[in-house]
């Protein structure tokens, strides 16, 4: 883990904290009105909940978010990878149907086209 870069006092579900991160004071604040703001999603669609249910259902819900959001990544890299596997095939594929020898590309080079 990276050492602690900064100590930032931030207001979360209006409770203030001080929050010692690896992340930058900014950084840390965006994180800080990130969790806030599902925090009061949250409490808008169920008032009755106490702060620490809310807390819990904001963690899993931006839990939730994240590991769609890694699911989604990984199928975009699988998708990545199997497409540069099939262009790789392709290039070989056609460099074998093509005589690329120096002598095949001085021979071009003296053409003249009509």
């Amino acid at each position: 883990m990276e050492p602690i870069q900064s100590e930032t006092k931030v207001l979360i579900f209006d409770e203030e904290y001080r929050i010692a991160s690896h992340l930058n004071a900014d950084m840390t604040r965006q994180v800080a009105e990130c969790v806030d703001t599902k925090m009061r999603e949250i409490e808008a669609r169920a008032s009755h909940l106490s702060k620490s249910r809310v807390a819990v259902l904001a963690a899993m819900e931006m839990a939730a978010d994240l590991l769609q959001i890694r699911q989604e990544r990984e199928d975009m890299l699988q998708q990545t990878h199997d497409q540069i596997k099939k262009l790789s095939e392709l290039v070989e594929e056609r460099s074998s149907l093509l005589p690329l020898t120096s002598d095949w590309i001085d021979q071009r080079g003296k053409k003249q086209y009509y």
